[in-house]
């Protein structure tokens, strides 16, 4: 898979485009800035709008082409960010460290998936706040984006067992029209959850 996304992010157009998630955006107007972990972070939208809002950031993806474009629009907006390039298996996640993870279209199968949210739940302090986008199960039938593969997809049932110690705040499929660079682009069908850990 590193070489798809490498091959992904070889263009020098953003893929996903350069502005942030619509969902995630939003999330972070209403929330005060601390430390946030953004996993598979791409070409880096995400992390460089949360750190223009005063978050400090670390990322991480398994993508060099990712990291340097991601990097190059942290200059372009003057802000930095701590990305670093490691399988998603291979991140050190620290307990209890940061005050929100986003985790904006990370789809992996059910193994990797289940630890991915485990680790990160673990890495959150009392108090901090998960802010999930993907594709639903759904969004088989679309062609706008998303993986082909049911394993790889969400719905209600597989987060709320995964994040089952969460408070969940916000947990639900909506239809949204995305309009996400080259990839994201039309009606789709995606789940967004919003959940703190307990204090």
């Amino acid at each position: 898979m590193k070489d798809f996304w490498n091959q992904r992010y070889s263009t020098e157009a953003y893929a996903y485009g350069k502005e942030p998630n619509a969902f995630f955006s939003a999330q972070l107007e209403k929330t005060a800035p601390g430390k946030m972990l953004l996993p598979g972070e791409g070409e880096g939208r995400n992390a460089v709008y949360a750190a223009s809002k005063g978050w400090s950031v670390d990322a991480f993806d398994q993508s060099d082409a990712g990291r340097d474009k991601a990097l190059a629009l942290a200059s372009e907006a003057g802000v930095e960010i701590n990305y670093s390039v490691c399988p998603v298996e291979d991140f050190h996640y620290l307990q209890n460290r940061y005050d929100a993870v986003g985790l904006i279209y990370f789809h992996t199968d059910g193994p990797s998936r289940e630890k991915l949210h485990r680790k990160v739940y673990e890495s959150l302090k009392p108090g901090g706040s998960i802010f999930l986008e993907a594709f639903h199960k759904e969004q088989l039938n679309n062609n706008t984006g998303g993986p082909k593969a049911l394993d790889l997809l969400f719905d209600e049932e597989i987060l709320s067992g995964d994040f089952s110690r969460l408070e969940i705040l916000m947990l639900e499929k909506q239809q949204i029209t995305l309009n996400e660079g080259l990839f994201h682009q039309g009606e789709a069908s995606v789940i967004r959850l919003h959940g703190i850990k307990a204090n």
